[in-house]
């Protein structure tokens, strides 16, 4: 702690690349903390070595901005750099759907989610409930063919967050509590979003039975 509080000193009085280094290294086990202890970690978004480059570079920032005459532990800041500096690139995740709207996109979309995940406890909808629901009825109407591109085109009309919240919850597996950190937004505020988008789409299903 002492050597630590000494290495803080001089990088202070003297910002080497040298004791900058070794700042890092004294501090790396913070990096691997983060890594190995967030869901978001094993969703396989990034290679585990991207999540490292990511959490060194976080690590990075806080030591370039912390100030140790504010009192706050040096770990709990480097943490939340660390962590926010990994969702940062998470959410940059966000420009791969902003062309979802190609019907290339959604039919990769449709065929691929899972989609009868089990719901979050806030929500009691998923995507495969409302069309095994339907399909009985909706069946001696059209074709099921008709019916996918029914709804295909039905997801591709959703604005863009509503189809990245889509992609992230049922194609990449996020939870509510990480697709919230990624948007910026409510864990209930998700739910939200969730259960009306199926419902939206459950009402068209009912409306295409008429």
């Amino acid at each position: 702690m002492n050597n630590n509080a000494e290495l803080w000193s001089k990088f202070k009085k003297n910002p080497t690349p040298i004791l900058k280094k070794q700042i890092i290294m004294n501090y790396v086990n913070l990096v691997h903390y983060v890594i190995h202890h967030s869901k978001f970690a094993l969703n396989n978004i990034l290679d585990e070595r991207d999540y490292f480059q990511y959490g060194i570079e976080g690590l990075n920032e806080a030591i370039d901005r912390f100030d140790p005459d504010y009192g706050t532990k040096f770990e709990t800041y480097a943490i939340q750099r660390i962590r926010g500096k990994i969702i940062d690139e998470l959410r940059k995740l966000q420009s791969k759907y902003k062309n979802d709207s190609s019907e290339a996109s959604i039919e990769s979309f449709y065929t691929n989610v899972s989609l009868n995940k089990s719901p979050d406890d806030e929500d009691g909808y998923t995507l495969g409930e409302i069309i095994s629901n339907e399909e009985e009825s909706v069946s001696t109407a059209v074709e099921k063919n008709e019916m996918k591109e029914f709804l295909m085109n039905a997801i591709k009309e959703l604005n863009e967050r509503d189809r990245l919240l889509l992609s992230l919850y049922y194609f990449e597996n996020l939870n509510y509590k990480e697709i919230a950190e990624l948007m910026k937004i409510t864990v209930s505020r998700v739910s939200q979003i969730h259960s009306r988008i199926v419902k939206e789409l459950k009402s068209k299903l009912l409306v295409l039975n008429d």
